[in-house]
């Protein structure tokens, strides 16, 4: 009878030591059941100030996503591959997330394979060409513009790209002569402009919208967590703040 007693008091001290345990170490478990995801924050090596590869500043992006995933309580394991490789490693599950803005998918790629998050960065692209050009606003149609090697770029189907390996690359273009108008995001054609001291004018405004996270559709249970935490941030300030951060006047010279 007495073993039975202590039997059941030993029983009713761990039963009740691990409801209170699991209650107050409720994210730590989370945590260590955290779902995986591989990703590639990079762009190109030249998509200032998105990436900059830098251990003290890496760029707006991977301080972006660093914020996002550990909000959604999702672990991220960085994988790096040249821009051409990028689409292709995600269609093939070597990574299992992107960022894209939807504008810049052309009209022939599927989206059926992927679920898309909230926007979480407004990025505008814009034809850029020498400064003190001639060349009229509208550009003709099929006429040769550069481009990042790998990259998506809106209605592509309507002008000949010419294929560079990155944004500075892209500057460098223009001043060489080897092409006469380019697509390129603002902040990276001014901060290239700036370094490699080649005025550059924005002709027309070629894309604007949201950077979002692209995922196989497959990981789609994990849309309602990453919009979650990407409003949270938003209402919080710190998406902005990370933002404000890389674009400050005294951070681009």
């Amino acid at each position: 009878m007495k073993t039975n007693i202590l039997l059941y008091l030993m029983f009713s001290i761990v039963f009740t030591y691990s409801c209170f345990s699991s209650a107050n170490n409720l994210v730590l478990l989370k945590d260590n059941n955290a779902p995986v995801l591989r990703f590639d924050p990079s762009g190109s090596n030249a998509w200032y100030p998105y990436y900059i590869n830098n251990g003290e500043y890496p760029g707006i992006v991977p301080e972006l996503l660093d914020e996002i995933l550990k909000a959604a309580n999702i672990k991220g394991v960085k994988r790096t591959f040249p821009p051409m490789r990028t689409n292709y490693a995600l269609k093939k599950g070597e990574i299992d997330f992107d960022l894209v803005n939807l504008d810049w998918l052309p009209e022939s790629e599927s989206v059926d394979a992927f679920v898309f998050t909230d926007g979480i960065l407004r990025i505008k692209e814009y034809v850029v060409v020498k400064k003190g050009s001639e060349l009229t606003k509208q550009h003709s149609p099929r006429e040769n513009m550069g481009t990042v090697r790998g990259y998506y770029y809106h209605n592509d189907t309507e002008f000949n790209r010419v294929d560079f390996s990155s944004e500075k690359e892209l500057i460098m273009a223009l001043k060489l002569g080897r092409v006469e108008k380019i697509i390129c995001g603002d902040m990276p054609a001014l901060y290239w402009s700036q370094q490699l001291n080649i005025p550059i004018s924005f002709s027309e405004l070629h894309s604007d919208g949201d950077l979002r996270l692209r995922l196989r559709k497959e990981l789609s249970y994990l849309l309602p967590r990453l919009n979650q935490a990407i409003k949270q941030l938003n209402e919080q300030g710190r998406l902005n703040q990370i933002i404000e951060h890389y674009i400050d006047e005294s951070f681009l010279r």
